[in-house]
C-alpha cells in the first residue's frame, strides 16, 4: 500500500517569509528619535502596573452520535481534556442522527460546531467532496502536524487522506478478533488455546459449538461472520481504484469473500439463521446481561475489544473465556484488515480552528500529556485500538489498558498495526450510498435471494452510475 508524501509548509514559509521581510524594511529605516516622555507619565512608570487579567477559556460544542450509555463515557473523555488544560473548553453535544445533514445545515446557517467526532471516515470523506472540512494539515502548527503524522500509525494517517489532505484524525480505530466461550469449547471437544488457522478451520469449529433443539432449531450458534468490509478485507478486497472514479464491487476478491459467506449459510440453512437472529432482537453487545455472547447463546463473537467493557460490566458469575485472532482465508499470506475510525473534523466556520485543533492533538495522544488520551481506553475499557502504536509502551497503557484486557495486546493490537493490507471506507464522494447498496446486496445473496455474481454485478453497476453522476454534476 502507498502513503501520502511529507506534508506541505507552504503557510508556515509564506508567513516566516512575510515576518523576514517586514524585519529587513524595519532594518533598513533610520532610527527615530524617542520624544521625551511628559513628568506625570514618567512618574506614573514608577508604579507597579496591575497584572493582566487572564484570558477567559475558549468554549467549544463538540458534536458526537453517542448516546445514552456511550454519551456518558464521551462526556467523561472530554471532561478529562478540560481538567487537563485552561484554555479550551470542550462541551459535549449529542446529534444522534444525520451527522451528515446536520453538519451541513450548521455551516450553511454560519452555526456549525467547533468539532466534530463522526463514525467512520467516509463521513469525513463526503464532507470534504462537499468543500465543507478545513484540511487538519492546513490548521495545526506545521511542527504539531508533523508530530501527529510521525506518531500515528502510517495506515491511520492514511485513513484521514482525502485527495491529498489530511481531513479525518481517528481518536481510536476499530480492530478485531474472536471472543471464545471457554465452558463450551470444553464440553464439546473443541480446544480453547488451539485457535483456527483459516476462515474454513473456523467454519468446523462452528460447527462443533452449534447446538439444536429438538425441532431442530439452532440453540446456540457456534458463531457466523456476515459484515461485508469485514470479510472483503480478509480476502484482500477493495471498494475503489486508486484514481477515485472506477468502482470495484464485483472484483474477483469480493466476490470470493461472498461466496465464503454464502456457502455457510447454505450449509446452515439461510431460514435457521434468520430465526435464530429473530430470536435475539433487541439482545445486542450494548444490551447489558441480554448480550448473546455473555447470555451463552453464541459461543464464539467476532468483534472488536469494545466488548471488554461489557464484560467488565456484565460478565456473569463463572464465565471464562479467551480471544483468538480473526484468521483470513486458505492459502493466503497476506493478512488484511478493515478499519474506519471514529474520528475528528472541523467544519468550515468553526468559531475557533486553532482551539479545536489542540482538542484533536491532545485527543489523539500526539501532544499533551498521553495519561489524558489513555483515558478515553480506561474510562470505555479496551474501546478500540489507539492510533499509535507507541501507547503500548506508555505506562499507564499498559498497565490500566492492556492488563485489564487479556487478549487485547496479542490479538486486537497486531490486527490493527501488524497487517499488511488495509481496506478502508471508499474514498469517494458518494460512500455512505455504495456501502449500503453493498451490505443490502449482501443481504440478498445470503439469504439465496440472488447469487453471489448478481448481487455484486448490480452493485456495480448502482454505485458505478451514482459516482459517474455526482462527478458530472461537481464538473
Amino acid at each position: 500500500m502507498s502513503f501520502p508524501r511529507a506534508l506541505s509548509r507552504r503557510r508556515f514559509l509564506s508567513a516566516a517569509s512575510l515576518t523576514a521581510a517586514t524585519a529587513a524594511i524595519a532594518a533598513c529605516a533610520p532610527p527615530a528619535a524617542a520624544p521625551a516622555a511628559p513628568a506625570a507619565e514618567q512618574a506614573a512608570a514608577q508604579e507597579p502596573q496591575a497584572a493582566a487579567p487572564a484570558a477567559a477559556p475558549i468554549t467549544l460544542d463538540v458534536w458526537t452520535g453517542w448516546t445514552e450509555d456511550a454519551a456518558t463515557q464521551i462526556e467523561k473523555i472530554l471532561d478529562n481534556y478540560n481538567k487537563s488544560q485552561t484554555r479550551v473548553i470542550a462541551r459535549h453535544v449529542v446529534v444522534p442522527e444525520a451527522m451528515t445533514q446536520k453538519l451541513l445545515a450548521g455551516i450553511a446557517a454560519g452555526t456549525p460546531p467547533g468539532a466534530a467526532v463522526v463514525f467512520g471516515a467516509n463521513i469525513a470523506y463526503q464532507l470534504a467532496a462537499q468543500n465543507a472540512l478545513l484540511a487538519l494539515d492546513e490548521i495545526g502548527d506545521p511542527q504539531q502536524v508533523d508530530t501527529l503524522k510521525k506518531w500515528m500509525a502510517p495506515p491511520i494517517w492514511e485513513l484521514g487522506v482525502y485527495q491529498g489532505k489530511f481531513y479525518y484524525a481517528s481518536m481510536w480505530n476499530q480492530c478485531y478478533g474472536i471472543f471464545v466461550n471457554t465452558k463450551m469449547c470444553e464440553e464439546r471437544g473443541v480446544d480453547p488455546n488451539a485457535p483456527p488457522q483459516t476462515l474454513d478451520e473456523l467454519i468446523v469449529t462452528w460447527d462443533k459449538l452449534t447446538t439444536y433443539d429438538a425441532s431442530g432449531n439452532i440453540d446456540v450458534l457456534g458463531g457466523d461472520l456476515t459484515s461485508s468490509s469485514l470479510v472483503m478485507a480478509r480476502f484482500l478486497g477493495k471498494y475503489v481504484e486508486a484514481d477515485g472514479k472506477t468502482i470495484t464491487a464485483n472484483y474477483e476478491n469480493n466476490l470470493r469473500a461472498l461466496k465464503w459467506v454464502t456457502d455457510y449459510w447454505a450449509k446452515m440453512g439461510p431460514q435457521k439463521l434468520q430465526d435464530f437472529y429473530a430470536s435475539l432482537q433487541g439482545r445486542g453487545e450494548r444490551s447489558a446481561g441480554q448480550d448473546p455472547f455473555l447470555s451463552s447463546l453464541r459461543a464464539t463473537l467476532i468483534t472488536g475489544p469494545w466488548q471488554f467493557n461489557t464484560l467488565r460490566s456484565y460478565k456473569p458469575e463463572g464465565f471464562e473465556f479467551t480471544v483468538w485472532p480473526l484468521p483470513g482465508p486458505a492459502g493466503q499470506s497476506e493478512k488484511g484488515m478493515y478499519t474506519y475510525g471514529d474520528g475528528w473534523i472541523i467544519t468550515k466556520g468553526s468559531p475557533d480552528p486553532q482551539a479545536a485543533w489542540e482538542i484533536i492533538s491532545t485527543l489523539t495522544g500526539a501532544i499533551g500529556d498521553r495519561d489524558v488520551y489513555t483515558a478515553l481506553f480506561t474510562t470505555w475499557l479496551c474501546v478500540n485500538g489507539p492510533v499509535s502504536e507507541g501507547m503500548a509502551d506508555w505506562p499507564k497503557f499498559k498497565d490500566e489498558v492492556i492488563g485489564a484486557c487479556p487478549g487485547y495486546a496479542e490479538v486486537f493490537l497486531p490486527d490493527l498495526f501488524k497487517s499488511d493490507y488495509y481496506l478502508y471506507p471508499p474514498k469517494i464522494p458518494t460512500s455512505d450510498s455504495y456501502m449500503s447498496v453493498m451490505g443490502s446486496e449482501w443481504e440478498k445473496a445470503r439469504l439465496g435471494q440472488k447469487s453471489p455474481e448478481e448481487a455484486l454485478d448490480f452493485v456495480q453497476e448502482q454505485a458505478q452510475k451514482e459516482l459517474d453522476d455526482w462527478l458530472t454534476k461537481a464538473g
